[in-house]
C-alpha cells in the first residue's frame, strides 16, 4: 500500500510541475468491491475549452478476486447546461493472454487511455460519472480507480 501511495504522490508532484494536469484523483473501494449501482462521481472545473485532453483510467485489481482481462465502464459527462455525453470505456488488463501493468503491493495496476484529444463544449463545473459496466451487482477485486485528465500534445497523431 505504501508503494501505491508513493507512486500516486510522485505522479501528483510531477503533474504539478508540468502544469498539464487538469484533474487527478484516486478512489479506493471498501473491501475491494465496486457496487454496480454506485458510480464514482467526479467534479471537474473547466475553464479552457480551446484545449484537447487525454483521459486515462488507472485501476488496481486483486487478481485473485477479479480474473477478467478487462474492466468495462460507462462514462457519463454532464456539462453546466445539462448536456450529457456518454461513452463506454474498457481498461484492458491483459494483452495477448499476458497481464499488463505492474504489481504494486499485491495489486495489478494498469492504466488505460479511454479518450484521446477530448474537448469540452462549455466552461464551468462538469460532473463525470464512472460506472462499472458488467452484469454483476458487486464487482469484487477492484481496489481503486484513478481518473487522470491531462492536456494533450499540440500536434494530433498521424
Amino acid at each position: 500500500m505504501k508503494k501505491l501511495l508513493y507512486y500516486s504522490l510522485a505522479a501528483l508532484l510531477f503533474a504539478a510541475c508540468g502544469n498539464s494536469i487538469l484533474y487527478d484523483e484516486e478512489r479506493t473501494f471498501n473491501n475491494n468491491v465496486w457496487n454496480g449501482f454506485t458510480p464514482e462521481v467526479y467534479t471537474l472545473d473547466i475553464n479552457n475549452i480551446e484545449d484537447y485532453y487525454n483521459i486515462d483510467i488507472t485501476v488496481a485489481v486483486d487478481t485473485a478476486r477479479y480474473r477478467y482481462n478487462s474492466l468495462p465502464m460507462t462514462v457519463n459527462l454532464y456539462s453546466p447546461n445539462d448536456e450529457r455525453r456518454m461513452f463506454y470505456a474498457d481498461v484492458a488488463l491483459a494483452e495477448n493472454g499476458r497481464p499488463k501493468g505492474e504489481v504494486i503491493d499485491g495489486y495489478r495496476v494498469v492504466t488505460g487511455r479511454i479518450r484521446s484529444y477530448f474537448s469540452f463544449n462549455s466552461r464551468g463545473e462538469h460532473r463525470m460519472e464512472l460506472g462499472q459496466a458488467t452484469s454483476q451487482y458487486d464487482l469484487e477485486g477492484i481496489h481503486s480507480i484513478r481518473l487522470t485528465i491531462e492536456k494533450a500534445p499540440m500536434e494530433l497523431p498521424e
